[in-house]
């Protein structure tokens, strides 16, 4: 059966492009009432239409606030969190300065804590909710250069893990996707070599081919719906078979 997400109000952040501007035209299809957290609204806002779309800077605390309060003021409540926003620069781990390290902490890890902070009320009060994290499967492979953004991604999978254990009794679950090497805008807007990029992820993978913002969609969506009731506290790769463990 398709999932149904319908009447659901999801607030999705990071849904300028890349994977979050997939998951909300996905929702959209699955009847979800989508609220679009923006960091470029001016530049963004169409795209996500007929999306709700909210100013959404997760490193600051007041436009988390009000952004929240703005969905809730829409739609009267918030059913689903997805927890999409995240840097991910590159840099030796020996040329990470602290200013380089706190910058990916504040928007991957504080960010999403951020926006679960504004959320938890609504949803014990309602009873019910679903949160989800954005992970990666650099935490499990070790990649070079991303030592800053692998502790992050580490924080998530705790954050999870606790926020689950302790939510659970509010009908509240908090659940984890790692992410592998997806084909985004900013990707292509790298200029990489495309053939030579697919060539390289396909010598890592299981499956052939690349991932994408649609094809990784029905996994948040499975989440995001009553058909995941009874899981809480997990994390799902989804990776075309790139890591086992």
């Amino acid at each position: 059966m398709a999932i149904d997400l319908t009447g659901k109000v999801c607030l999705i952040t990071g849904a300028d492009e890349g994977v979050g501007h997939g998951l909300v035209h996905g929702f959209l299809k699955r009847g979800a009432r989508v609220a679009a957290g923006l960091l470029q609204p001016d530049k963004f806002a169409a795209k996500v239409a007929p999306a709700f779309a909210v100013t959404m800077d997760v490193t600051k605390p007041d436009q988390v606030t009000a952004a929240v309060a703005a969905v809730v003021a829409k739609f009267g409540r918030i059913d689903v969190l997805i927890n999409n926003a995240g840097i991910y620069p590159r840099c030796p781990a020996d040329e990470i300065t602290f200013e380089k390290w706190r910058q990916v902490h504040d928007v991957n890890l504080d960010g999403s804590w951020r926006c679960c902070e504004a959320v938890i009320p609504h949803m014990k009060q309602q009873s019910r909710g679903v949160i989800l994290n954005t992970g990666s499967i650099t935490l499990r492979a070790g990649l070079p250069q991303l030592a800053h953004y692998e502790a992050t991604k580490g924080g998530v999978v705790g954050l999870t893990r606790g926020l689950a254990r302790d939510l659970g009794r509010f009908g509240i679950r908090v659940n984890c996707l790692h992410l592998g090497a997806i084909r985004t805008e900013g990707e292509l807007r790298l200029g990489a070599d495309q053939e030579k990029v697919l060539k390289t992820f396909e010598e890592k993978q299981s499956l052939p081919g690349r991932l994408t913002p649609e094809t990784i969609e029905p996994a948040y969506a499975f989440f995001a719906s009553d058909e995941s009731g009874d899981i809480t506290g997990q994390c799902l790769t989804v990776d075309r078979g790139w890591v086992h463990d």
